[in-house]
């Protein structure tokens, strides 16, 4: 009878152990919010540089984007677009609404935060003001972002973009539009 109840009580104590020692032993998955889709805005300082910012000056403006996963784990897919609307001491009067794509290579840091890199072309509706000249021009832009989760749903970010208005093929244009956007930033994670 003892022998009974204390086999069955080492058996016990075993499954115990082992419950114990591989609850220790688990590692938990992380969660990696870089690898859902995207949706976000921003919002922040947008300041013309180099030749541009003798005719314009620095606003406050805002845009947004989307970004898809593709087929290699460190690189997305977003597409982003903005309003920004620059006034100078003359009368001149400058809009820019670029829409671009681009490519977003996540930096192989092992940390909560997510290091981006991107690259990317579109085209940008630029209209000049007093004279109402309005077109599309091609454009260019670089960057760098920082992000990293607030939640499952949210993450908050840092962005800083150049962005290159290209208006050399026009006849007589003497300068391109060279822009730097800054801003906070808010992701919504999408399927989680």
């Amino acid at each position: 009878m003892i022998t009974v109840k204390l086999r069955i009580y080492c058996v016990c104590i075993a499954c115990i152990m082992l419950l114990v020692c591989a609850d220790v032993f688990a590692q938990r998955k992380k969660a990696d919010y870089f690898l859902k889709p995207q949706a976000g805005i921003w919002f922040g300082p947008v300041t013309p540089v180099f030749s541009t910012a003798s005719d314009v000056d620095t606003a406050l403006w805002g845009g947004g984007f989307v970004r898809f996963n593709v087929f290699s784990l460190p690189l997305k897919i977003g597409f982003d677009s903005s309003y920004e609307h620059f006034k100078s001491e003359g009368v001149k009067e400058l809009t820019v609404v670029p829409v671009y794509g681009n490519v977003l290579w996540r930096l192989p840091i092992d940390m909560p935060i997510a290091f981006q890199l991107k690259a990317g072309a579109g085209s940008a509706r630029v209209t000049i003001q007093p004279d109402n000249a309005s077109q599309w021009d091609p454009l260019g832009m670089l960057g760098f972002e920082l992000s990293f989760p607030a939640g499952r749903w949210i993450n908050i970010g840092l962005r800083i973009d150049y962005l290159f208005i290209y208006e050399g093929y026009i006849e007589g244009a003497r300068k391109n539009g060279h822009i730097i956007n800054t801003g906070l930033t808010l992701y919504l994670n999408i399927g989680i």
